[in-house]
């Protein structure tokens, strides 16, 4: 009886342990998920330089809000951004700024895209899913934006529309982790409609009919990674001799 006892207890506290070190492996895990927390970005212009400092916050992995500061010419902007979720996508957006509050809206189609976008209650843009292509409308139905992604979902073709000029840009990508790949859900202000997973590394002007950006124009970005693949800085070079870099940091 006694050896029947100390088989039972010693399997009880064995059990204990392997499913406590399933939890403790589960939240290893989660907590080694990584996570752009701050961007710093300068662009050197013709007149100085202009600073922008992102400070990103989370629950788990999903974005709930950040931080937007501006200095430029001894002058501070602070703007913050608040998401508001239905489910997994962000149906509302809220930006708090010196002059006052601008509330986002956004509807999704049955596969978690933003098919309208509203500005506080007026509609702004409306976008139509075509394959990996995406038309992009104005609030008078008017085309302004054409994008064509990869099987991938990075951005491969811009074509921005003017009624007095067209230009086109042409994306190239490296096989790197973007910054916000393990995000949850995707930022639907951004200008992608696509979360694609890797960096941008040059832009070429394919055709422009709009006064200085002339076709074959170029934006080139030298990244540097650490060691999970994640871009830590961004140089990145305009064909009109202006530049910026880019710092970013982790939780990690």
């Amino acid at each position: 009886m006694k050896n029947y006892l100390f088989i039972i207890t010693a399997l009880i506290i064995s059990l204990s342990f392997s499913s406590c070190s399933k939890e403790d492996d589960l939240i290893i895990e989660e907590s080694l998920t990584q996570l752009c927390t701050k961007r710093t970005v300068d662009f050197y212009g013709f007149n100085g330089v202009d600073r922008k400092i992102y400070d990103y916050n989370y629950d788990g992995t999903r974005l709930l809000d950040w931080k937007f500061t501006r200095i430029k010419d001894n002058d501070t902007i602070t703007e913050t951004y608040r998401n508001i979720y239905t489910g997994d996508n962000i149906t509302s957006m809220i930006v708090s700024e010196s002059n006052g509050i601008t509330i986002y809206d956004f509807e999704y189609d049955n596969l978690g895209r933003v098919i309208k976008q509203f500005q506080n209650s007026s509609l702004e843009f409306t976008y139509i899913y075509i394959g990996y292509v995406v038309k992009k409308y104005n609030s008078d139905t008017v085309l302004i934006e054409e994008q064509t992604y990869d099987y991938n979902n990075n951005l491969i073709l811009n074509k921005y529309l003017d009624s007095t000029w067209t230009r086109i840009y042409e994306n190239t990508h490296d096989n790197k982790n973007m910054p916000f790949m393990n995000v949850d859900s995707w930022y639907p202000l951004s200008p992608f409609r696509y979360l694609g997973p890797n960096n941008t590394t040059s832009i070429t002007v394919l055709f422009s009919t709009s006064t200085g950006i002339p076709t074959g124009s170029t934006i080139n970005m030298n990244i540097s990674y650490d060691a999970n693949d994640f871009p830590t800085y961004i140089a990145t070079s305009y064909s009109d001799g202006t530049s910026k870099s880019e710092i970013l940091e982790y939780n990690l």
